[in-house]
């Protein structure tokens, strides 16, 4: 019988959230990276080892997830970063810097 609650394919419940969680390698990336979502995500920031965590907190409106991890893509192709990783709903993703198209 299913609960109502979403599940993953193994039938363990799926944890939603409304933070998105970044990791950075180095304290000038997570001072920039702060610097530009700030305005709009609030969050924290802290070192983690070897490692900076950054969480955002997403809003409720439809496309705030999207816009934040537009703008998390910008950053990594501007600070010259070929990839970092984020946490969305409990699972690990790793964001690429975007490649450039190539002309024939």
């Amino acid at each position: 019988m299913h609960s109502g609650q979403p599940v993953t394919m193994e039938g363990s419940p799926l944890e939603l959230s409304n933070v998105v969680r970044f990791e950075l390698p180095a304290y000038a990336d997570a001072d920039a990276f702060c610097a530009r979502i700030r305005s709009r995500w609030a969050g924290t920031r802290r070192l983690d080892g070897d490692v900076w965590r950054i969480s955002a907190r997403v809003r409720r409106s439809k496309n705030d997830l999207a816009l934040l991890l537009r703008e998390v893509e910008a950053y990594v192709a501007a600070a010259g970063l070929q990839a970092i990783r984020y946490e969305l709903d409990g699972r690990w993703y790793i964001m690429d810097e975007p490649r450039q198209a190539v002309a024939s």
